[in-house]
């Protein structure tokens, strides 16, 4: 049974009935339409992290996606906001916004590359919106060794040793034991500290 069967005529003729639902009808189609074609300004679905460290023999993605209506475009940029681009084997930004650090060989390191404060800006006709700043940070894996500074102490009293890392690898190195040349070994515990 068709909506205009359901519609029962007035006498007389005038079809109100016809006309109020007509009018209802449009009434829903002009707004959905309405609500369809308005702007939306970009929004963050995924937000980069403030810091991203990695290996050369990793390499990183960092990722940033954000919705809007339009779909907004994801454009990668530096700290003093200009953009940034593919560096072949070095960087790639990919069509769905994200960031790639591909694995890369030690004497490929460019600091402008690997250490770097990044953004990511999501822009569209409806706006932008840049995201909190993102400190890359790659570090070449290479040898490396410790060192303990020697220290002089009378017997029977304390004494504080340092174990000395290399400035290059100290951020990434924690120090789990300490061995002594006959092979005790000494670990965190209530009566040493390390």
């Amino acid at each position: 049974m068709g909506l205009s069967r359901m519609i029962r005529e007035p006498p007389g003729g005038c079809n109100v009935g016809r006309i109020a639902v007509f009018i209802f009808i449009s009434f829903i189609l002009f707004n959905v339409t309405l609500a369809e074609d308005e702007l939306m300004g970009p929004v963050f679905v995924k937000e980069p992290p403030n810091r991203v460290d990695f290996s050369n023999g990793t390499g990183a993605q960092v990722e940033c996606q954000a919705r809007g209506n339009p779909q907004p475009d994801i454009i990668w940029v530096r700290g003093d906001g200009t953009a940034v681009g593919d560096v072949p084997g070095l960087r790639q930004v990919l069509p769905n916004g994200n960031l790639v650090f591909p694995p890369f060989r030690a004497e490929d390191y460019r600091q402008e590359v690997h250490a770097q404060v990044y953004s990511c800006l999501a822009t569209s006709p409806a706006g932008s919106v840049h995201s909190r700043d993102v400190n890359v940070r790659a570090v070449v894996a290479q040898y490396y060794d410790t060192d303990v500074n020697k220290e002089y102490a009378i017997r029977g009293n304390s004494a504080i040793l340092k174990c000395v890392v290399p400035s290059f690898v100290a951020d990434f190195v924690k120090v789990l034991s300490w061995h002594t040349d006959q092979g005790e070994e000494f670990t965190p515990t209530d009566d040493y500290g390390i």
